[in-house]
């Protein structure tokens, strides 16, 4: 990096750095790859990103949008600036209990978002398992779901509108009720309309999780919302600065229904076949897993409650049931799935 192109950055007057330990810091994230930036930018604003992102631009620098960088697959990390969206950018404002809505800076942690509306009798449906990390507009950009998909769906699909910065430094806000990109709008759905019987056979609108490229199938059911297609791009297409967002009530109550299995590929099956009941989620757990628990004082307790000493078995499925959960525990059992059904309705277990 050249003198001048580093002046040209901290001449906006953002907190940026350029020195060995930052960038080796940011050259990795939590996948195997390891890309050593120029530098790092930690705006304190959309305005001071918009700035930052101008500045890279005129100084011939590519950008990468940066969470908490928990991924598994490299797309916090680049060669050019990083635009570290964590560091400041961490509140929570517009909480609307009657619209069941929230905005939230990019870098709000979900474990921060969740231990903030729990008092009020909710929390953000997406739950990833890095969720002491995992920053909210990573979620967005990655398209994050979790185990309990089944009933939340991705992020995306609580993305109600988002404050954005493009890559000609603009700042606009996109959503169902902003009329903002609508050239925008009419391009992309001019490229991606002669491909929309494709994009239908391809995902079509029952299937809850998918990643590879574009949200073009969600755009193409709601053409008016730009979030659709912002939501999965991974930052691509714009950093996103801030988020209004869905919230859930809270369950009002919780169940589990555990499967032993004499073999995965019963259990596979049968996962298959408990859709119909509307679980929260479905967990496998294979007999590898299992014996790394035999001998272990701290498991002997879970292991006795499952009894896998006396009745083995090589896989389990456990089925988390919200709310009205009599009826469907009540199904499962009578299913005589696997080898047996063990129901636990007591959180304590």
């Amino acid at each position: 990096m050249t003198s001048a192109q580093e002046r040209k950055i901290k001449q906006t007057g953002c907190d940026a750095r350029f020195d060995n330990l930052t960038r080796q810091l940011y050259a990795t994230d939590a996948s195997i790859y390891q890309i050593e930036p120029i530098g790092v930018a930690f705006p304190k604003s959309a305005q001071q990103a918009s700035l930052v992102i101008r500045a890279a631009a005129d100084a011939g620098l590519s950008v990468t949008p940066r969470g908490a960088g928990t991924s598994l697959v490299g797309n916090a990390i680049g060669e050019g600036l990083i635009i570290e969206c964590s560091r400041y950018n961490r509140q929570i404002t517009e909480l609307d209990l009657e619209k069941r809505s929230v905005r939230v800076g990019a870098g709000v942690v979900l474990d921060q978002l969740n231990d903030f509306l729990k008092p009020r009798g909710f929390c953000f449906g997406p739950d990833v398992a890095t969720s002491s990390r995992a920053t909210l507009g990573g979620m967005i950009a990655n398209n994050s779901s979790g185990a309990r998909c089944p009933i939340y769906g991705t992020t995306a699909d609580h993305v109600i509108s988002l404050e954005i910065v493009m890559a000609d430094d603009r700042i606009e806000k996109i959503g169902p009720t902003h009329d903002s990109l609508h050239a925008e709008r009419t391009r992309i759905g001019n490229l991606i309309r002669a491909a929309s019987g494709e994009m239908t056979e391809c995902w079509p609108p029952g299937l809850i999780k998918r990643w590879p490229g574009y949200g073009i199938e969600r755009f193409l059911r709601a053409p008016n919302d730009l979030t659709n297609i912002l939501a999965g791009s991974e930052g691509t297409l714009a950093a996103i600065f801030s988020a209004e967002l869905k919230i859930s009530p809270l369950p009002r109550e919780k169940a589990l229904g555990l499967i032993f299995f004499a073999s995965v590929g019963e259990a596979m099956q049968a996962t298959v076949e408990l859709l119909d009941l509307k679980p929260a989620a479905i967990e496998h757990i294979d007999r590898p897993l299992l014996d790394q628990t035999k001998g272990q004082l701290h498991f002997q307790a879970a292991r006795d409650l499952l009894e896998l000493d006396t009745k083995p078995c090589a896989a389990i499925l456990i089925v988390e049931f919200y709310d009205d959960v009599a009826e469907r525990l009540s199904i499962l059992e009578s299913r005589k799935i696997g080898l047996r059904t063990k129901i636990l309705t007591d959180a304590a277990q």
